[in-house]
């Protein structure tokens, strides 16, 4: 059986030639050994991987898209990590998050500020975004510019009748900035896609860019264990660069943080939820939550994102 036809998250390549699996169903965290009728299929990654100077790319072999991601480790000896990546963008509305969160998110009214998308690692922060950004552009037509380092999901080309998703590459986001005022002059798109937030160059690109425009979605993913700590890094970084003036920037732009987890239900297969959000509609009634943010006060967000849940399970979204 190729591995194409296997469940599997994630390929790790060792300086034996040995390869092993993770993420498989029932498996938990173990790292499973590569099938032998496997062995030739991932026996010459190695080499070809390392015609690549990239340290971390995108790669396709054998029917499957990778992330790839190396490391050298004390004596010197390459391991190779290759994260399996989704050939098809999912449709928004099929990945199981709360409908009334999903409706919100996809509303015609949520047409500018920043939406962050937490989580810890491998939690489906990437595709959640992606099917996000290409649920949106299917809905409401117009375009997107996203900014990956690398790109992970196939999100380039038209979506619905109206929209298109102009994918993009960057080397490093110290590039950022250049790269999203260069976007600007192509017609101003509807969303942009920072892939993920993990420097302070992109935290504060992020909340720069999602105040400049009444007509613009910012759309990013960032890790965090939960919603507080996501936004506790988020602002710590941009404050390195432009020192108060970042919690002000997250007070104005931020229109919602989605912290996703991926559980695993009783069959083995692996269940996104979203234990945690935080919903700020630019209306009166989300003011008393920026001023908590323009104040830093992020560990008194818990009871309104509590309070926020009851509403809705008590009126559904209406009471947003």
């Amino acid at each position: 059986m190729p591995l194409a036809d296997m469940q599997f998250s994630d390929l790790l390549l060792f300086p034996d030639g040995t390869a092993r699996l993770k993420g498989c169903p029932g498996a938990g965290p173990q790292l499973v050994p590569v099938p032998p009728d496997c062995a030739n299929e991932v026996e010459v990654l190695p080499k070809l991987l390392g015609r690549h100077e990239q340290a971390a790319m995108r790669y396709r072999h054998k029917g499957i898209t990778y992330r790839v991601a190396r490391i050298d480790d004390v004596d010197g000896r390459r391991i190779w990590f290759l994260r399996r990546l989704a050939e098809v963008v999912p449709a928004f509305e099929s990945l199981g998050l709360m409908p009334v969160l999903c409706s919100w998110l996809m509303g015609e009214e949520q047409r500018r500020g920043l939406i962050l998308f937490s989580g810890a690692q491998a939690s489906g922060k990437t595709t959640t975004a992606s099917a996000f950004v290409a649920g949106r552009l299917k809905v409401y037509g117009g375009h997107s510019v996203t900014f990956e380092n690398p790109a992970e999901l196939p999100l380039a080309g038209s979506w619905g009748q109206y929209g298109y998703c102009f994918q993009t590459e960057i080397a490093g986001e110290t590039e950022l900035a250049r790269e999203i005022e260069r976007a600007h002059r192509y017609a101003s798109p509807d969303i942009i896609f920072i892939g993920e937030i993990r420097t302070r160059h992109a935290a504060l690109e992020a909340l720069r860019v999602s105040l400049g425009s009444s007509r613009q979605l910012v759309v990013a993913t960032i890790h965090g264990q939960d919603v507080i700590t996501a936004l506790d890094r988020l602002v710590a970084w941009a404050c390195e660069l432009d020192g108060d003036n970042a919690r002000q920037n997250l007070a104005d732009a931020l229109l919602a943080v989605v912290h996703l987890s991926l559980e695993s239900g009783p069959d083995g297969q692996r269940c996104l939820t979203s234990p945690q959000f935080l919903l700020l509609p630019f209306k009166e009634s989300s003011r008393g939550i920026r001023v908590k943010l323009r104040n830093g006060q992020f560990h008194t967000l818990t009871d309104d994102m509590r309070e926020l849940k009851a509403r809705i399970a008590h009126k559904g979204e209406q009471s947003i």
